[in-house]
């Protein structure tokens, strides 16, 4: 587990999607719904399609206060018989990244609880109470619902499942390095209240993907997954 404070990284959240268009914010700041699309008034957008590899083309979460960056495996433990030590055999990997921030909008709250707009929905959809915890559809610029198998939500070659989180270690440095955890959907969100301080939210992401960096520390990874990874 590695915690950073905010003012020491820059971080950006991107859809899995290499088309610009195809961005996740929310409507309004009052009232907001979900929805799939390039514009979003400001403060309000919450994801970028990965239309470059260049951290300047992107917004980092504005008001960040902390980053925890949790890094592990699923592993199955293999005993033979007559031997001491035990096999460790990976299954999956294990990404959680939780990233906290001043609150000063609803934007959060609307992406993980919901409603999405009509208009964001896929054809088969009447139900707008979900949120846009598990990113796009595959089919567009359409927000997912959470029941398709996750490596078939693309084009069958690429996987647009989820959200790519970057966290960018030394901001504006090419010696630096930007950790890419793609396919990341939302695990939970809350908010610390404090009568005499700040009010912050926390949201979490997990990932079972291993980890991708980009070229120098003023790149993103925008290679898509491969549905053959999953």
């Amino acid at each position: 587990m590695a915690y950073f404070l905010g003012r020491d990284v820059a971080v950006y959240i991107t859809t899995e999607s290499t088309v610009a268009a195809e961005s996740i914010n929310i409507t309004a700041a009052m009232a907001g719904q979900c929805e799939a699309a390039a514009a979003a008034e400001a403060g309000l957008l919450f994801a970028q399609g990965m239309s470059a590899v260049a951290t300047s083309t992107y917004t980092a979460v504005a008001d960040l206060t902390g980053v925890d960056v949790s890094i592990g495996a699923t592993d199955e433990d293999i005993t033979y018989i007559g031997q001491k030590g035990t096999g460790k055999v990976e299954i999956k990997k294990e990404m959680t990244v939780s990233l906290t921030r001043k609150k000063k909008n609803n934007l959060w709250d609307t992406i993980f609880n919901g409603p999405t707009a009509s208009g964001s929905l896929t054809d088969y959809l009447t139900d707008q109470s979900f949120g846009a915890r598990w990113g796009l559809d595959g089919s567009g610029a359409k927000i997912g619902d959470g029941l398709s198998n996750p490596k078939d939500v693309g084009d069958g070659t690429n996987v647009e499942y989820g959200y790519r989180i970057h966290v960018q270690l030394s901001p504006s440095a090419t010696t630096g390095e930007v950790m890419g955890f793609p396919n990341c959907t939302i695990n939970s969100y809350s908010t610390s209240l404090n009568v005499d301080g700040t009010t912050e939210e926390t949201m979490e992401f997990g990932t079972q993907q291993g980890i991708v960096y980009g070229a120098d520390g003023e790149k993103i990874n925008a290679t898509l997954t491969l549905a053959a990874d999953y």
